[in-house]
């Protein structure tokens, strides 16, 4: 997916439980669809806590 973003720019993945650890756990095993958008090389992204029980992660696709 991030392949198709033109250079900056966005992508919005949501339906994440806010994470509250590193590296981040859901149901007790790491999170590795978070884990993916997170460390996407070609993206810049971070998790933003939209509510109490409820985050996103938004990327922005590098320039370079």
């Amino acid at each position: 997916m991030a392949e198709l973003l033109a250079p900056g720019g966005t992508v919005v993945v949501d339906d994440f439980t806010p994470a509250t650890g590193w590296p981040p756990l859901y149901e007790g095993v790491v999170d590795r669809a978070r884990l993916h958008w997170l460390g996407h090389p070609a993206l810049r992204s971070a998790e933003l806590r939209l509510a109490a029980d409820l985050s996103a992660v938004v990327g922005t696709r590098r320039l370079v």
